[in-house]
């Protein structure tokens, strides 16, 4: 084994910890087991607990056994996670497989997570084909990913899977996301949507070139929103209203145009050159990055509400709970009411990106500003970023209060 090689692991590893740490999946009491697959094929395990790491290359054993498994399961595949998190284990206690309750699982997991009732091959095979996660009994969860960043989306979806299965028994249970509508989503984020992203993260040590126009023949106002979009972004990521590249935000520009977030781009890597202006009649934006898939919704709510500036779709984990339990968030008081109404409505279902989004999403909205989108997630709207913003907040602190939390 070359010590560059090792050198490498090491710092790619301690970048998991980091985001697993900040996630609440990794402290002095929920330790981590994982492997990443080099270019070369060699395999590098780490244990990680706490403050403390071990790292080494796998040659056998039997404790590292289920990454040899999972990685010929996933030959795509070049990160591995075995991590308890909180909700979990009690899945694995109870379920044989959970289905997809919000799209978002559906997208990066599947149409279910299967339970795998040991570390065995043959459970490790039949868990993962078609999915990249499963539950495991004692366990937690088995995560795999084409790259560190997706692993730990994934982990993070997993477990707020997992939540929201469990919380949602409080207010009348979970519904599944409609089984055509997730297999769709499914086969889109491995096929396209998620690719984006993985580009992204190859470049992310090489000086990436600008793919919109030259800021500095921008008006001083388009340039400040463009800076202001990439740090509500990563604010709300690091707040866990966000996940991954999941949500999306736009801000009206002037009466022909918005900007947005680009589409599949995690907000970790976004710069201001990577926000996207958009024309509003055509939805057109040239040659610069896609654009976010829900252009749409933004374009529509804007068109219907001119007291609104700026939007903000997230999957906010607690409200997430009562978007999957089609249940509305009610006796709104305090500063919810005062930044988004007297209640937040659940749109009925639709397939993300479509007219019939924006229509059940502004029938829900109303004159409020914000709503629920069926097994999906959050609209929140405001005069500015910072108002949506602070909508998004007021409302996760009040389902959060309304589920006991």
């Amino acid at each position: 084994m070359c010590s560059s090689d090792l050198s490498q692991a090491a710092k790619a590893f301690l970048e998991l910890a980091a985001q697993l740490r900040h996630e609440g999946l990794l402290d002095e009491t929920h330790a981590v087991r994982a492997a990443l697959r080099g270019d070369d094929g060699e395999i590098f395990f780490a244990e990680l607990a706490g403050a403390d790491m071990t790292i080494q290359e796998i040659v056998t054993g039997e404790q590292q056994e289920p990454f040899f498994h999972a990685f010929y399961v996933k030959p795509e595949a070049k990160a591995l996670l075995l991590l308890s998190g909180t909700y979990a284990p009690e899945i694995g206690k109870k379920l044989r497989a959970l289905t997809a309750e919000l799209d978002d699982m559906a997208q990066i997991v599947g149409l279910t997570a299967r339970v795998a009732s040991a570390l065995t091959p043959e459970e490790i095979a039949r868990c993962l084909r078609g999915r990249n996660s499963c539950f495991v009994k004692d366990e937690g969860m088995l995560i795999t990913g084409r790259a560190v960043s997706e692993a730990v989306t994934g982990a993070i979806l997993l477990e707020k899977a997992a939540m929201t299965h469990i919380l949602a028994k409080k207010i009348g249970g979970a519904k599944r996301v409609p089984l055509f509508s997730a297999a769709l989503m499914h086969f889109i984020y491995q096929k396209k949507y998620s690719k984006i992203n993985l580009g992204a993260e190859e470049q992310k040590t090489q000086e990436r070139q600008p793919v919109t126009t030259d800021l500095s023949a921008q008006i001083e106002r388009e340039r400040e929103i463009r800076t202001q979009i990439v740090a509500y972004g990563r604010r709300l990521q690091e707040e866990g209203l966000l996940q991954g590249t999941w949500g999306n935000l736009a801000v009206r520009l002037d009466e022909t145009h918005m900007l947005c977030t680009p589409s599949g781009l995690d907000y970790r890597i976004l710069t201001p050159e990577d926000i996207v202006k958009v024309e509003l009649s055509t939805l057109g934006y040239g040659t610069q990055r896609k654009p976010t898939s829900e252009k749409r919704l933004h374009r529509d709510i804007f068109a219907c509400r001119a007291d609104v500036g700026a939007v903000i779709h997230t999957h906010a984990k607690l409200c997430g709970v009562f978007a999957a339990a089609r249940r509305s968030i009610c006796c709104i008081e305090g500063e919810m009411k005062s930044r988004i109404g007297d209640e937040m409505r659940c749109a009925g279902h639709a397939l993300p990106s479509t007219k019939k989004l924006s229509k059940v999403a502004i029938g829900a909205l109303g004159n409020r500003n914000g709503c629920l989108l069926m097994n999906h997630g959050v609209i929140c709207c405001g005069a500015d970023l910072e108002g949506a913003y602070l909508a998004c907040k007021a409302a996760e602190t009040s389902a959060g209060q309304q589920l006991g939390r």
